[in-house]
Order: structure tokens, then C-alpha cells, then sequence
């Protein structure tokens, strides 16, 4: 009985010294876990690059100015209008006269003028107001001597004589003048006597076509 009390307190022992052993062990930490972050790469479709159509060609611009004069013996008609060109003015000149044989002789002038030149020569009556765009008026043979003699002393006049033409009354008759690098301009003329003074009714249609 004593053999066995004894072999008891020595397995209680054992088992006590084990006990004590576990629980005086240094615990093994506890890893955390690491956490990786991926890069995420995002995959866009490349943007596409809008084509434009060509533009397309430019069309020539063309301008058309008609009008009617009543013209006394003597007198000319003048047209005055704007220009393409910003601060350019432009003037047609047309004066008919009858010849022996009964035609009809129209010697026409074409002029181009800066906005000072037309005040230098005190010809502002002779073209449109802002909101127009061409006037059409008469003047005798002693104010246009006198505006002929102020351009030609003028600085900023351009001045460009087309060549006179013959015509039967009352007949269309055509003029003009340019080339291909630079505007055309066009006069289509037609005087129609007038029996009871023996002036004109002088048609005009005035073209112009940039290039």
C-alpha cells in the first residue's frame, strides 16, 4: 500500500513538473498576415483620333451690283462701292456719248480707293453709307474733271482704265478686266437714248469674282 501511495505522488509530481514546463514556455508569436497589394493595371482602349474631312474648296466669291441711271447730255455715271479688302474702296466711271454714225461710245474707268484717299478727294457723296453696299448717282462734266484732277494727286488711289467700247442704242455690250491671280471684274453696259434731251438711260451691272 505504500509502494503504491508513493508511486502515486511520484506520477502527481510528473505530471505537476509538466504542467509547470508548459506553462512557463515562451509562446511562439502569432504572425500576422501580410497583406500584398497588387497593382491593378487598367487596360483603356486607346483613344481614336478623329479625321477630319478635308475641307472642301473654296468657291470663288462673286459679287453682282445693277442699278439704272438717268444721265442728262454730258453727264457720267458713277458707281461707288465697297471692296472686298477692308478699308479699300472702288469706283466705275462710265461716260456715253453718241458718235457721227448714231453709236453709242462709252469710255469707262475703274478705280480702287483707300478710305483716305476718298476723303482727300472729297468724293464721300460718291459711295455707300455703312449699311449699303454700292451707289449708283450722276455727276456733270465739271465735278468730274475736278474729282479726276484730286486722284490723280492723291496718295492711295489705283486707278485701272478699261477700254472704251461702241455699241448701237439699246444694245448689251460687256467689258472687263483682271486675271487669274488677281479679282475679274466685269461691266455690262446698255444706254438707251433718251429722245426728249438727248441723254441716256444707262443700265449697268457691275460683277465682281475673287479668285
Amino acid at each position: 500500500m505504500r509502494r503504491f501511495i508513493v508511486l502515486l505522488c511520484i506520477a502527481i509530481c510528473l505530471i505537476g513538473l509538466w504542467l509547470m514546463r508548459t506553462a512557463f514556455q515562451p509562446k511562439e508569436p502569432v504572425s500576422a498576415s501580410k497583406v500584398v497589394t497588387v497593382p491593378q493595371t487598367s487596360l483603356s482602349a486607346p483613344t481614336r483620333t478623329k479625321v477630319g474631312k478635308p475641307p472642301a474648296a473654296r468657291k470663288p466669291l462673286q459679287i453682282t451690283s445693277k442699278g439704272k441711271i438717268r444721265l442728262k447730255p454730258g453727264e457720267s455715271a458713277v458707281l461707288g462701292y465697297w471692296e472686298i479688302a477692308p478699308g479699300m474702296n472702288g469706283m466705275a466711271i462710265v461716260t456715253p456719248e453718241t458718235t457721227p454714225e448714231g453709236h453709242v461710245k462709252m469710255t469707262s474707268k475703274l478705280l480702287r480707293l483707300s478710305d483716305d484717299a476718298v476723303s482727300d478727294a472729297d468724293a464721300q457723296d460718291l459711295f455707300p453709307d455703312i449699311f449699303d453696299f454700292e451707289i449708283y448717282g450722276a455727276i456733270d462734266p465739271d465735278r468730274l474733271r475736278g474729282l479726276q484732277s484730286a486722284l490723280q494727286s492723291t496718295r492711295g488711289v489705283d486707278m485701272l482704265s478699261m477700254p472704251g467700247l461702241v455699241s448701237h442704242p439699246g444694245q448689251r455690250a460687256m467689258i472687263s478686266i483682271g486675271n487669274s491671280n488677281e479679282s475679274t471684274l466685269s461691266l455690262r453696259l446698255q444706254a438707251d437714248p433718251v429722245a426728249d434731251d438727248g441723254g441716256y438711260d444707262l443700265s449697268l451691272e457691275f460683277q465682281r469674282q475673287e479668285p
